[in-house]
């Protein structure tokens, strides 16, 4: 539920109204409990600290994703080695074996490079495709080993840069799975909100109102949502891996 929430399109304007609205909410009962009983608020010293906290929150939950768009992105570099490491390995073998591995490759980077393209929703039936490919990839290489086109010591040379291509591939898809914990999502929202309703009171209070700090809270904390969102969710996010290895390896597999 949370993660719905956190990657739905509207939540962007209805988070800032929100936030806004906590901020006034801060106003308010500052405005009924102490500006018009002419009451005046001491603080304690613990309203900093909770600011400060909730700034570590965001901070580290943004180091964390981006720490993820860098796992990505690592691992896209990695499937792109894999690919050219196999790639090069089946230049050694006979024409049937290497033109089946040309073949293949053509047709992962086609799948893979149209599955992610901007505002493309990955959908599941894509590791379906992977799989269905790796197989029919497989049994075309068995079949060439069964009719003695492609001996036994080819096909184990062949077998390690293969296997670590689909290791890379298939970690790549499932980092595309993870997000935020439902924990942390939760605790963004609701301390974002009681922090802005504690900017709105102590800026409130005051017979001289001050409105450029609240404003600028406000801005901060949605900007820095909006960051860990686009991170968080590669599929939707304006903040995108890049996937320019991929399409120079398709390039030049496909000229040779």
């Amino acid at each position: 539920m949370w993660h719905s929430l956190f990657n739905a399109v509207w939540l962007s304007a209805a988070y800032f109204f929100s936030l806004l609205a906590a901020v006034c909410v801060g106003y308010w009962f500052a405005d009924v409990r102490y500006r018009r009983l002419n009451r005046e608020w001491k603080a304690s010293g613990i309203e900093s600290a909770l600011i400060t906290m909730f700034g570590l929150i965001l901070s580290f939950t943004l180091l964390s994703s981006n720490n993820s768009l860098k796992e990505r992105t690592n691992l896209i570099h990695q499937s792109s080695d894999a690919v050219a490491e196999l790639y090069r390995e089946s230049q050694l073998l006979p024409p049937v074996a290497r033109d089946s591995v040309r073949s293949y490759l053509l047709r992962f980077l086609a799948l893979e490079l149209q599955e992610h393209q901007p505002g493309h929703l990955i959908k599941e039936t894509h590791t379906q495709k992977l799989a269905v490919i790796n197989r029919r990839f497989w049994q075309q290489l068995v079949e060439t080993v069964r009719t003695q086109q492609l001996s036994h010591t080819d096909l184990q040379l062949l077998l390690p840069a293969y296997n670590r291509f689909n290791v890379n591939v298939f970690r790549l898809h499932y980092s595309f799975q993870e997000r935020t914990p439902n924990s942390i999502i939760r605790l963004l929202l609701i301390s974002s909100w009681a922090i802005g309703v504690l900017v709105g009171f102590t800026n409130g209070w005051q017979h001289d109102r001050h409105y450029f700090v609240p404003i600028l809270f406000v801005v901060i904390s949605v900007f820095t949502i909006q960051s860990i969102r686009d991170l968080d969710d590669p599929e939707q996010g304006f903040i995108r891996p890049n996937y320019t290895n991929l399409l120079d390896l398709q390039r030049i597999i496909a000229e040779e």
